[in-house]
């Protein structure tokens, strides 16, 4: 009889009687302040699972954008920031005598923070019980993942150890050592199983798959989460001289991920502006996602500043030169295969105007700022002064999102950011869709 209770209580758990009878029955601003106390973002995944009431509750869009994202439905979290003078002592000293200067830093009504959830965030990064994450540097971010560069005791000089982890769910890959110089690595990009699996569920957009790792020879190594390994293959650059431009984290695109390069052509004079190249590595689609193929792509235009590769809103690639009083966008509407060469056909030109964000003196040429592509066709700006704005492409606007760290100005380099971006109300949707549309258990 006893054994009878309890599975009936189970039972009334999870078809979400008892106690959470009363919980839905709250009026929905009650139940939004009960919830917006629930203590991190984590905590709010672990309670939607725990019945199909609170699942159904969950995978409803409107109430879960009140819950997680309340009044915006912002995919920039926040930062990861890393001193710079930590950062070069970490590879000095032994692990023993440094303390973790990973930092996280939320955006303005961010649901990462400020409190125990931001806390939450830089303790998973750095205290993983195996001490595998403990100093570890962060490289990149996307989709919620954050590449990470950790420290390696046995080879530190001749080994490159890297970590991708999902702060928000607390999922962590330590990757298998490379052999290649720590100082050498120039280029990466974070590959989602939805990447290189077109046909893959909608939550595959969140799941590591691969990492692409380039060094300054222009090597190109794809590490397999599902083969737990690394395969190589080398660019040939046709014995010119590519020299990366702009972000060293790629921009992902139709399955392949993009860089920006330049090099000076053959006949040019010294003092020409150089050309611009995108290289592009095409993944396949087997198990093991290899490498089809890898190549540069002439870009018609002179590099004259420091360009950026971004994805429009409306899905195209795009080269953005940021001036201080107007922005100019690139794009490129099409592309057509000839003999496996990709050959652009036509660009299109936006040029669009934005007030300067901050007063620059005559003599401050180019402006100082960091420039980072996000999602949803948008660029981030980190200006020297310590604010930082985002360029709307498709709205052609410049806003401001906050005040925050401490200024980057050049000559110090005492910080280095890493944007953090996740699109929680779909990360939810994707995740607790599948569970609500597999239908009761047992």
């Amino acid at each position: 009889m006893a054994e009878d209770a309890v599975a009936a209580k189970r039972r009334r758990w999870r078809t979400g009687g008892g106690g959470d009878d009363i919980m839905s029955a709250l009026p929905d601003h009650v139940l939004h302040e009960v919830l917006s106390r629930v203590g991190t973002v984590k905590d709010q995944f672990m309670l939607a699972v725990t019945c199909r009431r609170w699942l159904g509750r969950f995978t409803d869009r409107a109430f879960l954008r009140d819950i997680v994202c309340p009044g915006q439905g912002q995919v920039l979290l926040g930062f990861f920031l890393q001193d710079a003078l930590q950062r070069a002592t970490v590879w000095a000293r032994g692990p023993s005598q440094l303390a973790s200067s990973c930092l996280f830093v939320p955006v303005p009504g961010s649901p990462l923070g400020p409190g125990p959830t931001a806390r939450a965030l830089t303790s998973s990064l750095v205290a993983d019980g195996g001490g595998a994450f403990d100093y570890a540097v962060p490289l990149g971010a996307r989709r919620g993942i954050v590449l990470m560069q950790c420290i390696n005791n046995c080879h530190g000089d001749t080994e490159l150890l890297l970590g991708v982890c999902n702060p928000v769910t607390g999922e962590r890959h330590l990757l298998v050592p490379l052999d290649m110089e720590p100082t050498s690595i120039c280029a990466y990009a974070i590959i989602t199983a939805a990447d290189v699996h077109a046909d893959a569920a909608g939550s595959a957009r969140f799941t590591f798959s691969h990492l692409l790792v380039a060094n300054f020879r222009k090597d190109i190594y794809l590490y397999s989460a599902a083969t737990r390994s690394w395969s190589h293959r080398c660019v040939v650059d046709d014995g010119r001289s590519f020299h990366l431009t702009g972000e060293r984290s790629a921009v992902v695109h139709q399955g392949a991920a993009h860089w920006l390069f330049w090099c000076h052509d053959t006949g040019s004079r010294y003092d020409d502006d150089p050309s611009l190249y995108k290289l592009s590595v095409q993944l396949g689609g087997g198990a093991a996602g290899p490498i089809c193929s890898a190549a540069f792509t002439r870009i018609p235009g002179r590099v004259s500043r420091d360009p950026l590769l971004c994805v429009t809103g409306d899905g195209k690639l795009a080269v953005v030169y940021v001036y201080i009083s107007h922005v100019a966008v690139f794009t490129c509407p099409q592309q057509q295969q000839t003999g496996g060469h990709v050959e652009v056909v036509a660009w299109e030109k936006t040029v669009f105007t934005i007030p300067a964000a901050v007063p620059y003196p005559p003599w401050v040429l180019p402006p100082k700022e960091t420039w980072f592509h996000l999602s949803r066709g948008s660029m981030l700006a980190i200006y020297r002064s310590s604010a930082v704005f985002i360029v709307d492409l498709h709205r052609k606007t410049l806003e401001k999102v906050m005040d925050c760290f401490l200024p980057l100005f050049k000559h110090k380099k005492n910080r280095t950011a890493v944007p953090y971006e996740m699109d929680l109300v779909d990360f939810f949707m994707l995740k607790l869709g599948a569970l609500s549309s597999a239908g009761p258990s047992g």
